[in-house]
């Protein structure tokens, strides 16, 4: 299983008062770790692509996260993104906010594709069922 790695850093808008991550601040950097795995698998297809060249858009279906530990201001950390099961309709990606050696927090993400127009569920574009597929293995 390959793993793709994004390095990114806390911010101060990613923090409160007191210099602590807010939860929905790993929320966000998931989605950048799951955003730029997808430029990595797939090169030329990006979100806005997808969705104004085949009306097709990526969604999250479900999330669960597991906070571990917090984040702190300025704290360097690394966004770990691994595919474990590609379906008709739906992916299911784990991911991983690490400092260093340290976990921050686990998510599971379970994506879905759908109908710009319909909000319908589609089949997972076949380009993108091959990549994330070899990705598993």
């Amino acid at each position: 299983m390959r793993e793709f790695r994004l390095a990114d850093r806390v911010y101060f808008s990613d923090t409160d008062a007191g210099g602590i991550a807010y939860h929905r601040s790993y929320l966000d950097w998931a989605e950048h770790g799951r955003t730029e795995m997808m430029r990595a698998l797939v090169p030329g297809q990006s979100q806005s692509r997808l969705a104004s060249g085949e009306g097709i858009l990526n969604v999250v279906k479900s999330i669960s996260i597991h906070y571990r530990m917090s984040a702190h201001l300025d704290d360097e950390i690394e966004i770990i993104t691994s595919v474990r099961e590609v379906r008709k309709f739906s992916v299911l990606l784990e991911q991983k906010v690490m400092r260093g050696p340290d976990l921050l927090a686990d998510l599971r993400v379970k994506g879905a594709f759908i109908n710009r127009e319909t909000k319908r569920p589609v089949r997972v574009p076949e380009n993108i069922a091959r990549a994330l597929s070899e990705a598993a293995e």
